[in-house]
Formats: C-alpha cells, structure tokens, sequence
C-alpha cells in the first residue's frame, strides 16, 4: 500500500486558518454577535475535520515548523480561553433565565392562569 504525503505547507496553511477562525471567534463574542461566533465555530470545525484528515499523512515538520506549529496552538488555546470568559457568564444567565421561565410556566400549569 502506498500512502502519499501531504506537504507540511497544507498542514501549516489548515493551522494558520483555524487560527484565523479562533481569531473571529474572538472577535464576534468580543461583540456579542452570536450568530457570527456560531458561524465561524461550524467554520473552525470544518477546518478541523481537514487537518484530522492530513494530519496523519503528512512529514516530520522541521525546527521552524515545529516553532510555528506551537505559535499556532498557544493563539488557539488563549483565543479559546478568552471566548470562554466572555461566553460562560452568558450561558449562565441564560440558563437561569430559561429556569425561572420553565418554573413560571409549571406554576401556571398547577395553579392555573387566573
């Protein structure tokens, strides 16, 4: 069987990309703009699902590489970090919100709308 190799050059362009994505992630929860967080997340995972599809196939990457590959990953994780603390309260409020609803609405259920 033979398995062909992808070029570093495809794998460090993927990363470079996600990155991109993280970026705008950032920026749309910087914002409050949801939809186009959620929008650029779908985009991050199709990126995502390529570079799990190249990965494996692909050659020993040099010493800049390797360099680059971590400068990638360190921009990933803090954005990814950073979209956490803006977008975890959120969640939060929304879920305590969804939860008085749900406890109004089973009220009105047992007690009746007068």
């Amino acid at each position: 069987m033979i398995v062909e190799t992808v070029p570093n050059q495809k794998l460090m362009s993927l990363y470079a990309a996600i990155a991109k994505q993280s970026e705008q992630m950032l920026c749309a929860a910087q914002t409050g703009d949801w939809d186009a967080l959620c929008d650029a997340e779908k985009q991050c995972s199709r990126l995502i699902e390529d570079l799990k599809r190249i990965k494996p196939n692909c050659i020993q990457l040099s010493a800049d590489e390797k360099q680059e590959h971590i400068n990638y990953l360190k921009k990933i994780l803090a954005d990814d970090a950073a979209i956490r603390d803006l977008t975890e309260p959120r969640l939060a409020n929304l879920e305590q919100f969804l939860r008085a609803a749900n406890n109004q609405h089973r009220l009105k259920n047992s007690y009746g709308s007068r």
